[in-house]
């Protein structure tokens, strides 16, 4: 019994040193800006390299109409019409434009006023139109629905 206490109790003071150093490491002071994002350690070569931005992360998802800085216009019946189906002039859904919300919200407001003014037809797409570059594949979603 006292010959696997010494022993443990060797095994634990021999692996303290490599403790007191990964808590340095971890308790290090921020980088100063300007300098390089990787740490490397001068006194051991075979340390691991500490790198301060997660080199996996995804990017920021924006919209489309966010992502390309386009405001939205009552007068531009062209880009309206590219969010209104083609067959019951009905306004596409979030999860078929790939719009965030807010950017939504605004499109079904513009399209609205629009109607109003005379610029766009309340139950069709223009006829005009239907050749104009598709922004969105109304058969494949961006996003799943979340009624499906």
């Amino acid at each position: 019994m006292l010959l696997r206490t010494t022993f443990a109790l060797h095994r634990f003071t021999r692996r303290m040193p490599i403790l007191r150093v990964n808590a340095q490491r971890m308790l290090s002071t921020p980088q100063e800006p300007g300098s390089s994002s990787l740490k490397v350690s001068e006194g051991d070569p075979d340390a691991p390299v500490e790198i301060e931005s997660n080199p996996y992360k995804k990017e920021d998802r924006k919209c489309l109409l966010c992502r390309t800085g386009i405001e939205l216009d009552y007068k531009n019946a062209r880009l309206l019409q590219q969010f209104v189906s083609t067959f019951s002039g009905r306004v596409y859904d979030r999860h078929i434009t790939g719009l965030c919300d807010h950017q939504q919200k605004k499109l079904v407001e513009t399209i609205a006023l629009s109607r109003k003014a005379g610029y766009m037809p309340i139950f069709v797409k223009d006829p005009k139109y239907t050749k104009d570059p598709k922004l969105f594949d109304p058969l494949k979603p961006i996003r799943p629905h979340s009624f499906a």
